[in-house]
């Protein structure tokens, strides 16, 4: 019988070591879940910083203006820094590169519209 249980041993730790190598591979994975909680409050914050330059572009011009460009400012780099912050965390490289293909370009586009907002201001005057 020594032969037998030597083999069931064996088999039993060989399988414990996959389910081991399996969990540290998922748990490099963010869940589904939480990954989509922060991109929706990524939207959120994309959302927002849009709606903060419109009104900076509105208020070209006026008073206002300074005041909105700066919490236009703010937004941007809230919602830049929250995306980069979820790029960081993504140690999975195909989740990293789903997220960048759909999101990167808003993230730019964030950053050059609130650049042409601060180049552009003054032109007017």
């Amino acid at each position: 019988g020594a032969i037998g249980r030597h083999m069931f041993v064996s088999v039993g730790s060989n399988h414990q070591h996959q389910l081991q190598h399996h969990q540290s591979r998922s748990f490099a994975k963010m869940a589904d879940d939480t990954l989509r909680r922060r991109m929706d409050d990524f939207q959120d914050l994309f959302s927002e910083a849009r709606l903060d330059m419109e009104d900076a572009r509105d208020s070209d011009g006026t008073t206002y203006f300074a005041e909105d460009l700066d919490a236009a400012q703010e937004s941007v780099d809230t919602a830049v820094a929250a995306f980069s912050e979820i790029i960081q965390d993504l140690d999975d490289i195909d989740q990293k590169n789903s997220v960048l293909r759909s999101n990167g370009l808003k993230v730019e586009q964030l950053k050059g519209e609130i650049k042409l907002i601060i180049d552009g201001h003054g032109h007017h005057h």
